[in-house]
């Protein structure tokens, strides 16, 4: 594949800006997306979580059980890349065991650009002892077929962790710029 059009799948992606005369630099976190991106993956998380919630599928309670104890045994284990791989990936299993084809394509379309703020977010020293308890809930409302409860929770999950992001972390989020060395950072929120 040409890198030029490598470029404009990324740009369409959201992952890149593309200008006529200074080529493709990756386009900067913001607050304003990350509203949007979290709103979006809010309505489809609770949703899923309701639908599996009233599904009772148990292959996939049992695939969701074992993240959450994994995810615990990295945090035990001070492995947080671990962990936030393993966060990841219970999202995306519930959101796939709702059995919705639809709603798993649309997740799949903003998955790229939700990474950009899970990494950044991933700098947030207490966020994943704060969010273990938070997916726990969600799986036990979901393996208590609460459908209301379980949908509640994941929106309460994801509000928190946008209002931990948003407040004036101390991390930084670093997006290299297109050329030489040059980084740039932006701390909090960055409109």
């Amino acid at each position: 594949m040409p890198l030029r059009e490598a470029f404009r799948i990324l740009a369409t992606e959201g992952l890149v800006d593309l200008s006529l005369h200074r080529g493709a630099t990756v386009r900067p976190l913001s607050e304003t997306e990350l509203q949007e991106l979290f709103g979006v993956r809010m309505a489809i998380e609770s949703f899923a979580a309701a639908t599996l919630a009233r599904r009772g599928d148990r292959g996939a309670l049992a695939r969701l059980r074992k993240l959450v104890r994994d995810m615990r045994a990295s945090i035990s284990a001070g492995d947080t890349g671990a962990y936030h791989q393993l966060a990841a990936s219970f999202h995306e299993c519930f959101v796939e065991a709702a059995g919705n084809a639809l709603l798993t394509a649309t997740y799949g379309q903003i998955r790229q650009r939700l990474r950009r703020y899970q990494a950044a977010m991933s700098r947030v020293p207490h966020l994943p002892r704060t969010s273990i308890a938070e997916h726990a809930a969600i799986l036990d409302a979901i393996a208590e077929s609460d459908a209301a409860k379980a949908s509640a929770l994941s929106v309460e999950h994801l509000e928190s962790l946008v209002r931990q992001f948003s407040g004036g972390t101390e991390a930084a989020i670093e997006t290299t710029r297109g050329g030489g060395n040059k980084t740039r950072t932006i701390k909090g929120r960055k409109r």
